[in-house]
């Protein structure tokens, strides 16, 4: 299969994925408001690679959404620098395919263990990423073979507007 039909026949599963997301929204709903507190007012995004696109939007809406200003992460601070950050009283949103990508992990672990309410947001609900968190959102989008990321993209959108 060359790399076009590959990817054309991954975005043709992303009607699929993104339904299923919706259907399944009061569920990711109320799994959301249990772990909130409540009334996070800060909000930080942690990403990176086509997930940091997917959470630039993420930022916009739920800037929107709660009305106060949406930080994106740099995870390095944490992983590569050892910055000690508070996050009390934050929720934190991290985003990643796989769950496996070592900089996001380190990250989220960090401002959990700093006071944040920490979501995951992956295709595997087993990965490092997901038991890191509080809160593991699975999207069901399954293996990404072609390259950039498609159906994965599309369904962190789905769940970052949801989320909002």
């Amino acid at each position: 299969m060359t790399s076009g039909s590959l990817m054309a026949a991954e975005m043709a599963e992303q009607p699929v994925i993104l339904r299923r997301l919706i259907e399944e929204r009061e569920e990711l709903f109320a799994r959301v408001r249990a772990i909130l507190p409540p009334r996070p007012l800060r909000v930080v995004v942690v990403a990176r690679g086509s997930s940091d696109n997917a959470g630039i939007f993420g930022r916009y809406v739920l800037e929107h959404a709660t009305r106060t200003p949406v930080a994106l992460a740099a995870p390095s601070l944490h992983s590569r620098y050892g910055v000690d950050t508070d996050y009390s009283g934050y929720l934190a949103v991290a985003a990643s395919q796989s769950g496996n990508t070592p900089e996001i992990v380190t990250a989220l672990e960090h401002m959990r263990s700093h006071g944040a309410v920490a979501i995951a947001v992956t295709n595997n609900p087993e990965s490092p990423l997901a038991q890191s968190a509080d809160l593991a959102l699975a999207l069901g989008a399954g293996p990404e073979r072609a390259i950039p990321a498609t159906k994965t993209f599309t369904a962190q959108l789905a769940i970052f507007a949801l989320l909002a």
